[in-house]
């Protein structure tokens, strides 16, 4: 299984009734539209999720797990989570884990407290510029100088 796969998987098992929007699934995984739907479209045909029109919106559309989709992700899961224990928190002594769960937290009040008072109603979508990537476009940073 991809990273990509695991990352479309995560939120779809997560969901309830292991269904979402595609909108609503980019938007989960930051991808655009075009990223989300092709992942979609080859995930489809290797049989691990399902697209079916929204009943809601006749041009939306749901993605959700099929039964090989979910046995491939619960497969995987254990196996993702104990590379991530290795990798990230295995290394660090239980002081380290406590001063990086504190260091956390206060980023996550700054990102929530920017994304309440000071985020902007739309993000800027102008023409590419040389020096900044299409993420740093889609999410509206700025270069400070």
């Amino acid at each position: 299984m991809s990273a990509a796969d695991y990352a479309v998987m995560v939120p779809l098992s997560e969901a309830p009734n292991g269904q979402l929007r595609t909108k609503d699934l980019g938007v989960a995984l930051g991808w655009d539209r075009s990223r989300t739907s092709h992942q979609v479209t080859r995930m489809v045909k290797r049989g691990l999720v399902a697209r079916e029109f929204c009943e809601d919106d006749a041009r939306g559309s749901v993605v959700g797990l099929t039964p090989a989709g979910k046995t491939a992700i619960e497969k995987a899961a254990p196996k993702h989570v104990a590379l991530v224990r290795q990798l990230f928190f295995d290394p660090l002594s239980d002081d380290e884990i406590d001063a990086l769960g504190v260091a956390l937290d206060r980023m996550l009040v700054a990102i929530r407290q920017y994304a309440a008072e000071e985020a902007p109603a739309e993000v800027d979508h102008g023409e590419r510029r040389p020096d900044r990537g299409r993420a740093k476009r889609r999410t509206g940073i700025q270069r400070h100088v």
